[in-house]
């Protein structure tokens, strides 16, 4: 009897698990090894007495790679596009957020002057190929953009938004640029329940074995192995090379307080101009809270060497006009990563992520892949996670395949 080669799975978040589900769907047995007890990385969600809080603010981007690649796999996420009526928030006052030609025309966050410099730009995003633009940073992109300074600030502030980062001096302006595209295109989908969501349906993908409570230390000795263990250091750890042969950016990192309320926030959105801090109603699909509670998210999108503050997150709330009282339910997280390594100028934007074969070419051991937020040229956060996961698996296929079976 002929026996197929098997292919190992390291990690059950996104990933993982997407990966191996595109390695059963080719008829190749898989297993995937997840240290914790527990499926889906940063795409769990907790429940805190009947609220349920993603880790973090999750959404995902409408018509991007993730949700092209969930409905290959007979995925259908569930979920609604969020209320973006909000405010803007600067030196503790608050203004009429822009999101569209009328609003703004009339929010108060921008003297004319800014608001024809910021319009024209908006107007523009559709035509602009995010490419020609990799090899500057974020921050000499918006400055070469417009020059009224309170425009510059509110197109910073977007790009915050949108890409869950706070690096203007690193971020190239690529992954800027395609994101504000997205997000002021088609959208993006609040996840009925939480994400987790899709760990379920990916998880229960028939034909995946999985292992929980299973940490390894090295390389499993199978035909192939795709490693999507979240970052580059515990890639590397794993595959036995230092991480310094890899050239990725540095971590976008965020400090998160859910808050479960009674009743529904005054607004359902409030960006941070002067600071940057995002809070958004993420309870509007659905399945996250009680009847008459809510869920509100807030973030401080962490510039490098700022320390995380509890505090900061909690005045915001309250700008926003949300009353301690209000509040029934709470979690905080201290440091999240957002993503494990944006994309930089120095190192070309998207198209100098590593590729999914790197440690393949480090190691010298062919049939070792990589997936996460970090690899391959197309997309940002889950946009990347579940494009390189499927490069990955279709690449670990197609080197198994190549391969004598055992007879």
């Amino acid at each position: 009897m002929r026996t197929k080669h098997e292919i190992h799975v390291i990690g059950a978040g996104l990933a993982g698990l997407t990966a191996a589900a595109f390695i059963a769907r080719a008829g190749l047995p898989v297993v995937v090894h997840e240290s914790r007890n527990r499926l889906g990385g940063r795409a769990t969600t907790d429940d805190r007495d009947g609220f349920r809080f993603d880790q973090g603010p999750h959404a995902l981007y409408r018509g991007g790679a993730a949700e092209r690649i969930l409905t290959e796999l007979g995925v259908r996420p569930r979920g609604a596009a969020p209320d973006v009526r909000g405010v803007l928030v600067r030196d503790g006052r608050l203004h009429r957020a822009p999101a569209g030609a009328p609003s703004l025309l009339a929010t108060t966050a921008l003297g004319w002057r800014g608001k024809l410099q910021l319009a024209r730009v908006l107007q523009g995003l559709a035509r602009m190929r995010p490419a020609d633009h990799a090899a500057h940073t974020v921050e000499e992109w918006i400055d070469a953009t417009v020059q009224d300074d309170r425009a510059r600030e509110l197109l910073a502030m977007l790009v915050r938004l949108t890409t869950y980062s706070n690096h203007p001096r690193t971020m190239s302006a690529d992954v800027a640029i395609l994101m504000l595209q997205a997000g002021l295109g088609p959208g993006v989908r609040y996840l009925e329940g939480g994400w987790d969501q899709l760990v379920g349906a990916l998880a229960a993908h028939p034909g995946v074995r999985i292992i929980e409570g299973s940490p390894l230390h090295e390389l499993p000795d199978a035909a192939a192995v795709v490693l999507a263990v979240g970052s580059p250091a515990a890639a590397t750890a794993l595959a036995g090379v230092p991480v310094t042969r890899l050239e990725v950016g540095p971590a976008a990192e965020t400090a998160c307080l859910d808050l479960g309320l009674r009743g529904t926030p005054p607004h359902p959105v409030a960006l941070g101009l002067d600071v940057p801090i995002y809070a958004s109603h993420h309870s509007s699909p659905g399945g996250r809270a009680p009847a008459g509670h809510s869920v509100v998210a807030l973030a401080e999108y962490l510039a490098p060497d700022v320390e995380p503050s509890r505090e900061r997150l909690e005045a915001f709330a309250e700008t926003m006009g949300i009353a301690r009282g209000s509040v029934v339910a709470q979690r905080y997280l201290h440091r999240m990563v957002a993503c494990t390594a944006i994309p930089s100028a120095a190192l070309g934007g998207l198209r100098g992520r590593p590729d999914v074969d790197v440690l393949a070419q480090l190691t010298g051991r062919p049939g070792t892949f990589v997936a996460g937020d970090w690899v391959g040229t197309e997309g940002h956060l889950a946009d990347a996670v579940l494009a390189s996961a499927r490069a990955a698996a279709l690449a670990a296929v197609h080197h198994v395949e190549r391969l004598p079976v055992a007879g």
